[in-house]
C-alpha cells in the first residue's frame, strides 16, 4: 500500500531467512507455530535432550523443537534501533539450513533451489512428521489438522449407492470463474489492455482489475455433484455412469482451505487466475457435513477385485509435467492412469482431472488384491539399487512400496521398520475405520486466523508471505525475516487459508 511497515519483535514474532527460494517454506512453517499443539509438542526440552546429536541432521524433531522453540523464545527477535521496518527484519532472525535441508533430502523438488508450491510443502511435511514420530512411538501433531473425507457414488443404472470416507488434511476448493460479480468490468479491462499492449504499452498497476468472486461460490461449487464415466457398477457388473459427491465426514480443530488457483491455458502452460475472492472472517461449512447411509438407500454390493497388472510409473514423465507446474502426486497419478504411455496422454489426463479434489493427495498406485498389500510399483533398476545395499528382493520391494519408490528414503524405512509392515497395511486410507484415528469433530464454524499469499503468475516463480491474526487481533504480516503489522492485509488474494474452530 505504500506506508512504511512498523516493525514487531519479541515471542512468535520472529523471523525466518530466504535461503534461495524458500519463501514457501518459511511461510508454512511460521502458519504452523500458529497451531498450540505443533508449539506444545516441539515446545519440549525432551526433543533436545535425547536427540541424535550424532547426527542431528537427519532427527526432524530435534530439528522442528530447534525452530519452535527458536521462533517462542523472542532470543533471535530483539528491538532494532529504528522504528521503521528495516531490509535486515528480525534481529538477528532463523536461519533454518539444516531444516530446510533435511526436508528436501531425497526429494526432486524440495531439494533444489526453485520456487516451489506452499500447499505442497506443507502435505510433505506433514509426512515426514508422522514418520518421524513413528520412530519415537509419538504422536505427531497433525491429528488437529486431519478430518475424514466422505466420498457418495450412485449408481445411475441401479441407483444404488457407495460411501467410503478417507483422511484427508486440506479442502481444496475450485474457484468459478463464472461465478465473477464484475464480469462487465473485466471485460471492458482486457480489452483497454490489449488495445495498449497493441501499440507496445502497458497498463499501471492502478488500471488493473480483478475479478471479484463470492466465497459462497467455492463452496456451492464443492457441494455439486461430478458426473463420472465408464463406472464398474457392481450392482450391474457393467459399465455405466455414476454420480459422485464429496462431503467432510469430520470437522477438523483447524482447517487448512486450498484456493485451486492454478490452471493450464489454451497453449498448456500454467497459469494462476489472477482473482479476488472475499474469504470471510468467519465461516460457516454445516452444508457440508455428511450424512452416510440414509434410510431407504441401497449398498452397491462389494467389488469382486481380481488382481491388476502393475503399472510401473515412469518418472521421467512425471519429471516433464512437474516442471510444466503441475504437483507431483497429480502427476504421479496422470501417469499411473494413462500406463507410463507418454507425456501427451499423461497430460490429456491432467487436464480432464487436475480439478479433482484428490489431484495432489498422496497417491499409492493400485493393482493389488482387495484387502491385500499394495504392490511395488518401482522398475527393475530401482529394486536392484536397494538390494545393492544387502537387502532381500522382499525388503526392497515392501519398502519401495511405501516410500514412493524412493531409494533413499526406501533403505532409511528399512532400518526402521525391523518387523516389515504390520498385518493391516494395505487396506488403504479409504476404509475409514482406524486411519480416521484420533481426528477431532466438532462444529463446523471456523474464524480465518492465518493466511499464505502468492505474488507472482505461476507456482514455480514469485514470492509467497504469510498474515497471522496475533492475540490481540492484529494482523501480522511474516515475509521470510520481515516482521510488521499489516494495515491492509490482502484477504482476497490469499492462496492458502488457514481456519481455526470457533470458541478454541
Amino acid at each position: 500500500s505504500g506506508s512504511k511497515l512498523v516493525p514487531l519483535f519479541g515471542p512468535g514474532r520472529t523471523g525466518l531467512h530466504n535461503l534461495g527460494n524458500t519463501c514457501y517454506m518459511n511461510s508454512v512453517l511460521q502458519v504452523l507455530n500458529t497451531i498450540p499443539e505443533f508449539v506444545t509438542c516441539y515446545g519440549k526440552n525432551d526433543w533436545l535432550d535425547r536427540g541424535d546429536l550424532t547426527d542431528p541432521g537427519s532427527d526432524l524433531n530435534l530439528q522442528l523443537a530447534k525452530l519452535c522453540q527458536g521462533l517462542n523464545s523472542g532470543v533471535y527477535s530483539k528491538e532494532g534501533e529504528e522504528a521503521v521496518l528495516s531490509d535486515e527484519g528480525s534481529q538477528p532472525g532463523i536461519r533454518p539450513v539444516m531444516l530446510r535441508q533435511l526436508v528436501g533430502k531425497g526429494h526432486p523438488e524440495f531439494s533444489s533451489n526453485r520456487q516451489q508450491d506452499s500447499q505442497e510443502l506443507f502435505l510433505y511435511l506433514l509426512e515426514l512428521m508422522e514418520r518421524a514420530h513413528k520412530k519415537t512411538n509419538s504422536q505427531a501433531p497433525i491429528t488437529c489438522l486431519q478430518f475424514m473425507a466422505e466420498d457418495r457414488t450412485e449408481c445411475t443404472a441401479s441407483g444404488q449407492v457407495r460411501y467410503k470416507q478417507r483422511l484427508e488434511e486440506y479442502l481444496p476448493l475450485n474457484v468459478p470463474v463464472e461465478a465473477a460479480t464484475n464480469v462487465a468490468e473485466v471485460s471492458e479491462y482486457l480489452a483497454r489492455k490489449a488495445e495498449v499492449e497493441a501499440k507496445g504499452e502497458r497498463l499501471v498497476g492502478e488500471d488493473l482489475v480483478r475479478a471479484k468472486i463470492p466465497a459462497v461460490s467455492l463452496v456451492e461449487a464443492f457441494l455439486r455433484e461430478e458426473m463420472v464415466e465408464d463406472f464398474y457398477s457392481s450392482a450391474i457388473k457393467a459399465k455405466t455412469t455414476a454420480k459422485k459427491t464429496i462431503r467432510m465426514a469430520t470437522f477438523p480443530n483447524y482447517l487448512l482451505v486450498q484456493l485451486l488457483k492454478f490452471r493450464v491455458d489454451e497453449n498448456w502452460q500454467p497459469v494462476k487466475l489472477d482473482v479476488e475472492i472475499d474469504m470471510p472472517d468467519q465461516l460457516d461449512l454445516t452444508s457440508l457435513r455428511g450424512k452416510g447411509l440414509q434410510g431407504g438407500e441401497v449398498s452397491l454390493p462389494e467389488d469382486q477385485v481380481q488382481e491388476q497388472v502393475v503399472v510401473n510409473i515412469d518418472e521421467n514423465i512425471v519429471a516433464q509435467l512437474v516442471d510444466m507446474g503441475f504437483a507431483r502426486e497429480g502427476c504421479r497419478r496422470a501417469v499411473f492412469n494413462t500406463g507410463s504411455s507418454g507425456v501427451e496422454a499423461a497430460m490429456g489426463w491432467v487436464m480432464d482431472h487436475m480439478e479433482d479434489p484428490d489431484f495432489s493427495s498422496p497417491f499409492t498406485p493400485g493393482g493389488a488384491k482387495s484387502g491385500g498389500a499394495k504392490k511395488c510399483t518401482a522398475g527393475e533398476e530401482v529394486i536392484a539399487m536397494v538390494m545393492s545395499m544387502g537387502f532381500s528382493r522382499e525388503q526392497a520391494e515392501m519398502a519401495l512400496r511405501n516410500t514412493d519408490n524412493n531409494v533413499e528414503r526406501a533403505i532409511e524405512w528399512i532400518f526402521s521398520h525391523p518387523d516389515g509392515e504390520p498385518e493391516s497395511v494395505g487396506g488403504g486410507q479409504d476404509q475409514g475405520g482406524a486411519s480416521g484415528a484420533g481426528v477431532s469433530d466438532g462444529d463446523a464454524r471456523y474464524e480465518l486466523s492465518a493466511f499464505i499469499s502468492h505474488m507472482g503468475s505461476s507456482s514455480h516463480s514469485g514470492h509467497y508471505v504469510c498474515h497471522i491474526k496475533d492475540a490481540e487481533g492484529r494482523w501480522v504480516i511474516f515475509n521470510d525475516n520481515k516482521v510488521a503489522v499489516s494495515m491492509k492485509p490482502p484477504k482476497e488474494l490469499g492462496y492458502l487459508y488457514m481456519y481455526k474452530r470457533i470458541g478454541l
